[in-house]
């Protein structure tokens, strides 16, 4: 399994950089709403709260096994949950111009501590 692992790894790199297609997003200024609302900040809002929730229950796991890829797992879930309020957070306040760069680096950073968390025995 160790000897497949790199192989897997190289393979994933080379799926991701090569082979998908280059894609091009144009950003639109009519945005859906309900009741006033963007959906898709309604969304990123609602799926914060899923990720708290599941923080929650992740930390209280691993304070009761002390299991340590569960450590690896309520981090994530933790970063996931400020990902999606600092998404969100226009549905409080006004918009802030730091938000993308900042989820766009907390998504790279969950992907790895999921990735450490699975690879960890």
């Amino acid at each position: 399994m160790k000897k497949k692992l790199p192989a897997m790894l190289l393979l994933s790199v080379f799926i991701l950089l090569f082979c998908t297609p280059l894609v091009t997003a144009e950003e639109f200024e009519d945005d859906i709403e309900i009741f006033g609302l963007e959906l898709e900040k309604v969304f990123y809002f609602g799926s914060a709260i899923i990720a708290t929730v599941l923080f929650i229950v992740s930390l209280i796991a691993h304070i009761r096994t002390e299991k340590l890829k569960l450590l690896f797992i309520w981090v994530a879930f933790l970063l996931f949950a400020i990902k999606g309020f600092l998404i969100s957070h226009e549905l409080f306040i006004a918009e802030l111009s730091f938000v993308d760069p900042v989820a766009s680096i907390l998504d790279f950073i969950i992907v790895l501590i999921f990735l450490f968390g699975m690879l960890k025995k």
